[in-house]
């Protein structure tokens, strides 16, 4: 018996922390992909604009553009709102904010999940612009696990440039 438990706390003193790497890797894949999938949405719009004649171009003034039926605002070529929350999902958090907005449209299929601001679960959360990093016409996201932050994203619509930290 007493060989028994020696030999399991030794095998878990092995493989807990391999289980521990394989988690925080799992999410790190995670948030890279998002991170990459929010990159080729913006350019799949911003082609969009491009190939609509790049109206406003050298102007900060708003353009809006309709896409597949959403309302896109472009500022100087870059996508940084959508003029409503019809393509957001019923019942997603902070549904009606332009950080939810700019997630639904970059993204096909979405992560999930999308979790509340105050949820202590783990999942993808829609930022206010105070939350982000100070960048122009900024949009972010922060994955979470059990509540804490583990990774943010910041779009710069005013520059096309993602960060994540």
């Amino acid at each position: 018996m007493t060989i028994t438990l020696v030999l399991l706390s030794l095998l878990a003193s092995v493989l807990v922390p391999r289980f521990v790497l394989i988690s925080d890797s799992a999410r790190d894949a995670l948030v890279d992909g998002t991170e990459a999938a929010l990159v080729g949405g913006m350019k799949n719009h911003r082609a969009f604009w491009m190939v609509s004649g790049t109206p406003g171009i050298g102007t900060t003034s708003a353009v809006n553009l309709n896409v597949d039926g959403i309302v896109v605002r472009y500022r100087n070529g870059y996508p940084v709102n959508t003029q409503d929350s019809n393509h957001v999902p019923v019942g997603t958090p902070n549904r009606n904010a332009a950080s939810t907005r700019l997630f639904h449209l970059f993204l096909n299929p979405l992560p999930t999940p999308v979790i509340p601001r105050n949820s202590s679960g783990t999942g993808w959360v829609m930022l206010a612009n105070g939350d982000c990093l100070a960048v122009p016409r900024r949009r972010c996201w922060e994955y979470r696990v059990n509540g804490a932050r583990y990774a943010r994203i910041t779009y710069s619509g005013g520059t096309g440039d993602f960060y994540l930290d």
